[in-house]
């Protein structure tokens, strides 16, 4: 205690502190009693001393030898200083800790799969689209194929605009006389129809499918 507890200027006598408390409080007080409030008994002290012969919290111990104890921050069980910290005795709390903190391997799948599909799903305007209305196509044509993100309340002919643009190809579905561009699905090779939101298309068109742009 004397080498933690405050001692009072006037009395002599060393103030009882608990855990993380303040000790200019704990003198105030001791001070404006009198110097009566928060005194240590030193014969009670040393009597539970030698009653309870500072043993470490650790079971196994062998330090036999007088030592001070220290107090584990995370099971608050006193320990001598070659026990002290949460590995040295085995802390239930530490082991807990680390449980809680392990990656279940159904997790590690998911987080995996999020990683990957961050990889390859950044196309341009994704950043436009909330990310609660994205809707993922992997989007073919003759020659190119990329990863292009839509709104899911989009129509399919809007779609076909965006994409057209990705992936640089000519779109002349504005023009009456031109070949009009399709987008395709390529799991049941059914064509989509313009004026149709991609949501209302579910599950015939999913988020992740693959489609083709292909004029007819």
């Amino acid at each position: 205690y004397q080498n933690t507890s405050p001692k009072c200027p006037l009395c002599q006598k060393f103030i009882m502190l608990n855990l993380n408390e303040p000790p200019d409080r704990k003198m105030d007080e001791h001070i404006s009693s009198g110097c009566s409030k928060h005194v240590i008994d030193l014969q009670k002290h040393q009597k539970l001393k030698s009653v309870s012969s500072l043993k470490c919290g650790l079971k196994s111990c062998k330090n036999k030898e007088g030592y001070e104890l220290v107090r584990c921050r995370l099971c608050h069980t006193s320990f001598c200083l070659s026990h002290r910290h949460p590995a040295d005795h085995r802390c239930a709390r530490l082991e807990a800790e680390k449980k809680r903190r392990e990656v279940k391997p159904r997790e590690k799948v998911r987080l995996a799969h999020e990683k990957r599909l961050k990889e390859v799903t950044k196309p341009k305007g994704s950043d436009k689209v909330p990310k609660e209305r994205r809707f993922y196509l992997e989007v073919e044509s003759k020659s190119k194929q990329k990863t292009v993100c839509f709104d899911r309340n989009w129509t399919i002919g809007k779609c076909i605009d965006v994409a057209c643009e990705v992936l640089g190809i000519e779109n002349q579905n504005n023009d009456p006389s031109a070949p009009k561009t399709h987008l395709i699905g390529k799991k049941n090779n059914a064509t989509f129809p313009f004026d149709i939101p991609i949501h209302l298309l579910i599950p015939a068109l999913s988020p992740g499918d693959t489609v083709r742009l292909d004029q007819k």
